[in-house]
């Protein structure tokens, strides 16, 4: 955020970066101090709630991820709010972003090249699409696991071996991928593949004891790229206040 903040300042904005997840008391006097016109929120529901008093009246609110509980106070006061991740040319951004952070972990976890190698893809949505788009562009052998037919449909189309997602299904022949942001998968105890967990919490272990194969990488975007992916938040923050 800090970053987001400093290109955003570079573009003429005038801008004040509070490096808190916490409704905090430098964060309640940075508002009353700057009283800012845009709000930008942690991509995370912020820990508290901002009282109203002091919010500028007019002030639009850009979130990340929060509940009905969290935003029902601002909406009620007829704030403005909008999320950056409904942003659509941010969401593909940050799919590619991610797929591009993903590799790193893999290379770096596994010492091994993605060529010739299999990969079980769960979930097709933006991040399946492009993390599938990446591994078989360096020569890995893809296979799309997911339960809706219209994701089965068009990665098929797109040239994707593919496999529907059962309650009873097994990791038996190679590493998982998972983009799907539910528990889903039941571990067999001898299957020793890397499963690389791309969603946000809870992971896709179904109460399953997390084996040492098995990673959860959150926030790949700007663990790898912190420029590139505040370059992409300032980008999208743009395009809805423009809106």
């Amino acid at each position: 955020m800090s970053t987001c903040s400093q290109i955003l300042a570079q573009r003429g904005y005038m801008c004040q970066a509070v490096q808190t997840d916490t409704m905090t008391e430098e964060l309640e006097q940075q508002l009353m101090e700057f009283t800012p016109d845009h709000i930008v929120f942690p991509i995370h529901e912020l820990k508290g709630t901002i009282p109203l008093n002091l919010l500028k009246e007019g002030a639009k609110l850009y979130t990340g991820v929060t509940s009905d509980k969290w935003r029902a106070p601002f909406q009620q006061a007829g704030f403005q709010m909008q999320s950056y991740l409904n942003e659509e040319l941010f969401i593909w951004r940050n799919a590619q972003l991610t797929a591009e952070a993903f590799l790193s972990a893999y290379y770096l976890q596994t010492e091994r090249t993605v060529s010739n190698k299999q990969f079980h893809v769960a979930g097709y949505g933006r991040v399946g699409k492009m993390v599938a788009d990446v591994l078989v562009s360096l020569g890995g052998e893809v296979t799309v696991i997911a339960r809706s037919d219209a994701q089965l449909g068009e990665a098929i189309a797109r040239g994707f071996q593919v496999e529907r997602l059962t309650d009873d299904f097994t990791l038996a022949t190679a590493c998982l991928v998972n983009t799907i942001p539910v528990k889903w998968l039941n571990l067999q105890t001898d299957s020793k593949f890397p499963i690389f967990d791309l969603a946000s919490a809870p992971g896709c272990l179904s109460d399953t004891a997390a084996p040492e194969y098995y990673k959860i990488l959150p926030g790949l975007p700007g663990k790898y790229f912190p420029f590139d992916a505040a370059l992409t938040l300032a980008d999208a923050l743009e395009r809805i206040h423009r809106r």
